[in-house]
């Protein structure tokens, strides 16, 4: 959904002072081939995600320690136009989701595609999101926001992993108590890739875990895997009123904000990303208890059909549902 401004050269400089005291990551460790229910959480840690390997690690792991990043308003001065982008993008999902006229449009299509969850079904989400290391800045104003991902049931916080004309950057949106804005977002720099990312179908990825830690204030938290340390560490918190009941559910999605390049026919966004791979993979649903991998049972996508890349503005792009429904593919050709 929406990204970023320049980070200025002071907020750069907090980041990589953070990032430095990460150390040297280990070597890749390859994904199990597929996903399975995982044990419920207990007070020793959450579910330790599959691409760590759990068989040989354990299904549990610990919580760790705090992800570096930016907070408050050095947050929000680095996600700048990528966030205006991103709130255009959900006003005007508002519009169709209570059946108005659209919100104005301008020249840019703003569109998306992905796997739904219905509130009453969950109140968490894992997944493993895929990065592209060393995403070039996009041009004309492009903006890529995949893999983006809220839980189901009322979630204060989205996980966006956003590509734009500065840069890669990952947030976590506030949904809650009226803040509709970014709370916390960390540059996709190489320290962060050290730490948070490993090997996945061929090329980083991150794991998150996203769920509600108290039912009486609606508080959620936001952590990812150290894949260095072995542990969760958090990344967010939030706690409040949700502020889009008119969404009834939760998603995990390939968004696009783009315009056409005359000279391609096709958005930016398109050109910019060729070869690349956007990746949602073991999608798991926080039921009671219990993880249990998205499917037709808990989830929904938004179309049997993937949509053409050419109704994205890119006809190389190719979507698919690796698997029904914790697992889509985008690439663009």
């Amino acid at each position: 959904m929406r990204i970023l401004q320049s980070i200025r050269a002071r907020t750069a400089a907090v980041v990589l002072a953070a990032a430095t005291a990460l150390t040297a990551a280990n070597g890749p460790i390859p994904a199990l081939a597929a996903p399975h229910p995982a044990p419920t959480d207990t007070a020793a840690g959450l579910a330790r995600p599959a691409a760590d390997d759990p068989a040989l690690r354990g299904a549990i792991a610990p919580i760790g320690g705090v992800v570096p990043g930016l907070t408050g308003a050095a947050a929000e001065r680095a996600a700048g136009t990528a966030a205006d982008r991103f709130r255009q993008l959900t006003r005007e999902r508002t519009h169709r989701a209570a059946a108005k006229a659209p919100a104005a449009q301008d020249a840019q299509l703003h569109t998306s595609w992905g796997i739904r969850m219905p509130n009453a079904a969950s109140k968490g989400l894992q997944a493993t999101q895929s990065v592209v290391s060393g995403a070039r800045a996009t041009s004309g104003g492009d903006y890529v926001y995949a893999p983006t991902a809220i839980p189901a049931g009322g979630a204060c916080m989205e996980m966006t992993t956003a590509y734009t004309p500065d840069g890669a950057l990952l947030w976590a949106w506030d949904w809650c108590g009226g803040r509709d804005t970014v709370g916390k977002a960390v540059p996709m720099d190489a320290g962060f890739l050290a730490a948070y990312t490993t090997t996945v179908n061929g090329h980083p990825a991150y794991s998150e875990d996203i769920h509600q830690t108290d039912s009486s204030s609606n508080t959620w938290t936001t952590y990812l895997y150290n894949y260095q340390t072995h542990a969760w560490d958090s990344f967010y918190t939030s706690s409040g009123t949700y502020d889009i009941p008119e969404y009834a559910f939760g998603w995990d999605m390939f968004e696009v904000y783009t315009s056409v390049n005359s000279s391609t026919g096709a958005g930016y966004y398109c050109q910019d990303m060729a070869g690349q791979t956007f990746e949602s993979s073991s999608i798991q649903l926080l039921s009671g208890s219990t993880w249990t991998p998205a499917s037709s049972s808990n989830s929904t996508p938004d179309s049997s059909t993937p949509p053409s890349g050419s109704t994205l503005d890119c006809p190389s792009l190719s979507i698919s549902l690796t698997h029904p429904n914790d697992h889509w593919t985008a690439h663009i050709g």
